[in-house]
């Protein structure tokens, strides 16, 4: 009876941790974070050919608030930024509010960005520039972009 208890025992174990693993497994794989190369469309962040633009846009009067004035280093840091940023589907357009800064990105394509700081929220101008059917994001950890982007609208300003 012993040998029984024991062989229960062990079996019970063995579909313990089946059920922890499939719980793990089912997290890990279903998660809805996305890496850049899932969102944007053939990106080559090591393409040998980069160009890397942008601007803050002042909302309230429509007009250029001011031009980023990007050095190399400043190019780097972005496209690094966005290489090791996540990224989260957002369900419809309606929970996306206008950016404040339009980023435009040309390595192996051209891609025109559109960036609300305040939400952290990204939209592709353009559909075909990403791999999904959806256009809108919520950037789930920036890797530093949006703090990056203040940094030189502030050191663009002083120029």
């Amino acid at each position: 009876m012993n040998a029984k208890v024991k062989s229960k025992k062990m079996i019970a174990s063995i579909f313990a941790l089946f059920i922890v693993a499939l719980f793990v497994a089912f997290f890990i794989f279903n998660s809805n974070t996305l890496a850049s190369d899932e969102v944007f469309n053939d990106i080559d962040f090591e393409s040998e050919h980069v160009t890397v633009d942008g601007y803050k846009l002042d909302r309230e009067t429509e007009e250029i608030f001011v031009e980023l004035k990007l050095s190399e280093d400043d190019k780097t840091a972005i496209l690094e930024a966005f290489k090791n940023s996540k990224f989260e589907i957002l369900s419809s357009s309606d929970s996306y509010v206008d950016g404040n800064y339009f980023i435009n990105i040309a390595l192996n394509k051209r891609y025109e960005l559109e960036l609300n700081p305040t939400q952290k929220n990204l939209i592709f101008v353009y559909e075909d520039d990403n791999d999904s059917d959806h256009k809108y994001y919520k950037i789930s950890n920036d890797s530093g972009l949006f703090e990056l982007l203040e940094t030189i609208t502030k050191e663009s300003l002083n120029q």
